[in-house]
């Protein structure tokens, strides 16, 4: 059996044509359909929007669910991405992994996928990835090689964290309480 990998080119043609709405990444060649995002995931992604431009708004663009281009076969859309700021926000490419400060991912039901998109992200090179579980923990993972991180570190409501790369000041992880599912 040959399995065909879409280009980043077919998928965007395939995009073109899809319903309205429709929410599609491509991984690793693969189209993907996103699952909804319900009031629990909403809720972490505009409190952690809130809390990035914060903090380190005047030196990254905070790039919300948007396309990030890892290779010519991914285009995943992560939940919030901290990028390195350019005069045209990027309007004329999109942002690849050598733009990127962190990528966050809110990962309620969705961890398998996550777990397929850290991989995918470490690979681009990708410097830093959070995982937000369910439980309000966050899953960081640091220094990319090959398709895993040599570093997870976990951080539990209460605990401050940082950036690696821009490391000051430090965000206290204290997720919105009583956050409900997806």
């Amino acid at each position: 059996m040959i399995r065909h990998r879409l280009s980043l080119e077919e998928f965007q043609a395939l995009l073109e044509k899809a319903p309205e709405g429709l929410r599609l990444e491509l991984l690793d060649g693969e189209v993907y359909e996103m699952a909804p995002i319900g009031s629990g995931h909403a809720s972490l992604v505009t409190y952690l929007t809130k809390q990035l431009e914060r903090l380190y708004g005047d030196r990254a663009l905070v790039y919300v669910q948007n396309p990030l281009r890892l290779s010519p076969h991914s285009l995943p859309q992560p939940d919030l991405a901290l990028l390195r700021p350019r005069e045209d926000f990027y309007r004329e490419r999109l942002p690849e992994a050598a733009d990127t400060l962190l990528v966050v991912e809110v990962s309620f039901s969705t961890r398998e996928m996550d777990l397929k998109k850290l991989a995918l992200y470490a690979q681009g090179g990708v410097p830093e990835v959070w995982l937000v579980e369910e439980g309000g923990s966050l899953e960081v993972y640091r220094e990319p090689r090959g398709d895993r991180y040599r570093h997870r570190l976990l951080v539990e409501p209460g605990e401050e964290v940082a950036p690696l790369l821009l490391s000051h000041p430090p965000l206290l992880w204290d997720p919105p309480r009583g956050t409900p599912p997806a």
